[in-house]
């Protein structure tokens, strides 16, 4: 799922109407996409919303990276959006005067766990929008294909099934890269780029590693970090950058698109990414079937997440919220709409046409996703097994997500341009540290 959205609401800072004081449209509810990608899977829902409770659903979607630009213009409006999203925390803060209480929706009541809801006061302000898993995805046809080689190195595992450490990890994928010829690759690990598209993954979810090594569950924003998940982040860095198809100095500069076709040609066998990604990843050298999900190998030592039983990174970001300055009407329409969606007919569509692994009881999602998406059968796969833990995804307390990945970009940009140098490491780490320090600093103001 594309990232940008967080970005943008972070750094709302414009001061905002009153809540009570916007002005509202009773015959309609608007709902704030703010995934381009998605904007033509609406109708289906919007004709469903019409049809089966009345109201007129319009759904207006953001450009990318214009979600701040298109809420903070129409939030005082007649177009002001019923039904938008926060992410956890931090959106919480931002927008509490316009959050309603959701307590009462059957929304809430279906979801399959209350943990997974915010709650703020004693009270559910934002619900779940979808449930995501992060993972290393591999090209099992490959990996097979690697195993047979007569000529393989002893790494300890003749399978991906046995790849339960970074050190065998490591071992595995340096002894593919020495193979390259024989499996038709070039290169282990498609290019980690450092343009808007594509260093979500490493400033986003790759930065995941080194806070839950430090901290273990994050429930709110650190005022500073020690970094002592530095070496977990480099191992990851380095044994993406290292293995991968481009030479490290050509890495910053490859597009996604350009990164993802080295998947779908099978000519990479292993990248970073969620399981939304399964169509950007499949192509004539990547059948869906193939894609499978490995854990984020980077020597967890957390005595909490410790890697012995490491599973993928899940959770959610994005949360459903319903605008309580707009008028009594607006704000139950919306609350019936997202019931509808969530815990009433709609949810075929949520499944068939958004494409969400929603996290609500009787949702029929992780059987129909299996049946299109192999990604969230091996993600409900993963959760499910005996002895693993998922991580959580701490990253949602970056204090400022925006300028936090901004350092990061520029100091592994100049990682990449020394060679993985230690110099350049430091550098990135002494940065990292006081760009946090900095910015939680400047958000408790």
């Amino acid at each position: 799922m594309k990232k940008k959205f967080l970005a943008v609401v972070l750094s709302l800072a414009a001061v905002l109407p009153l809540a009570g004081c916007n002005k509202s449209n009773d015959d309609k509810v608007i709902l704030l996409n703010f995934k381009p990608e998605i904007q033509n899977k609406w109708q289906n829902i919007i004709d469903g919303v019409k049809k089966d409770l009345g109201i007129t659903l319009e759904v207006q979607t953001a450009a990318s990276g214009k979600y701040e630009d298109t809420f903070r213009a129409n939030l005082s409006t007649k177009n002001s959006p019923a039904i938008f999203q926060i992410n956890g925390l931090v959106g919480y803060n931002k927008w509490k005067d316009y959050i309603d209480d959701l307590d009462d929706t059957n929304m809430y009541k279906s979801i399959s766990s209350a943990s997974l809801a915010f709650s703020a006061d004693g009270k559910v302000k934002a619900l779940p929008v979808t449930e995501e898993g992060i993972g290393i995805i591999y090209n099992k046809a490959l990996t097979d294909k690697y195993f047979n080689l007569t000529n393989r190195a002893n790494t300890g595992a003749n399978s991906m099934d046995d790849v339960k450490s970074y050190t065998t990890l490591k071992a595995v994928v340096e002894d593919m890269q020495n193979h390259k010829a024989d499996l038709g690759i070039d290169g282990v690990f498609c290019p980690s780029g450092m343009g808007d598209d594509d260093s979500w993954r490493i400033t986003g979810h790759a930065f995941n590693m080194p806070l839950v090594q430090e901290f273990g569950a994050l429930t709110e924003t650190p005022s500073e970090i020690k970094f002592s998940g530095a070496d977990q982040y480099r191992n990851l860095l380095n044994l993406y950058v290292k293995n991968s198809t481009v030479d490290v100095k050509q890495m910053a500069a490859v597009a996604q698109k350009a990164s993802f076709a080295e998947f779908q040609t099978g000519k990479a066998v292993m990248v970073q990414n969620g399981q939304w990604a399964t169509s950007g990843l499949t192509g004539e050298g990547a059948k869906a079937s193939d894609l499978h999900f490995l854990p984020m190998y980077c020597g967890l030592t957390n005595s909490s997440f410790p890697e012995s039983s490491q599973g993928l990174s899940v959770g959610t970001e994005a949360y459903w919220c319903v605008n309580k300055s707009l008028s009594d009407t607006t704000r139950s329409n919306a609350k019936k709409v997202l019931d509808w969606l969530f815990a009433g007919n709609g949810e075929k569509y949520v499944v068939s046409d958004l494409g969400f692994n929603a996290p609500y009881k009787d949702f029929a999602t992780k059987k129909e996703l299996a049946q299109s998406d192999p990604l969230s059968l091996d993600l409900s796969k993963w959760m499910a097994k005996d002895g693993v833990k998922s991580l959580p995804w701490d990253f949602n307390y970056v204090p400022s997500v925006d300028a936090q990945r901004a350092d990061l970009v520029t100091n592994i940009k100049a990682y990449y341009n020394s060679d993985c140098s230690d110099d350049a490491w430091n550098t990135l780490v002494t940065s990292a540290k006081s760009t946090w320090k900095t910015l939680a600093a400047s958000a408790k103001a």
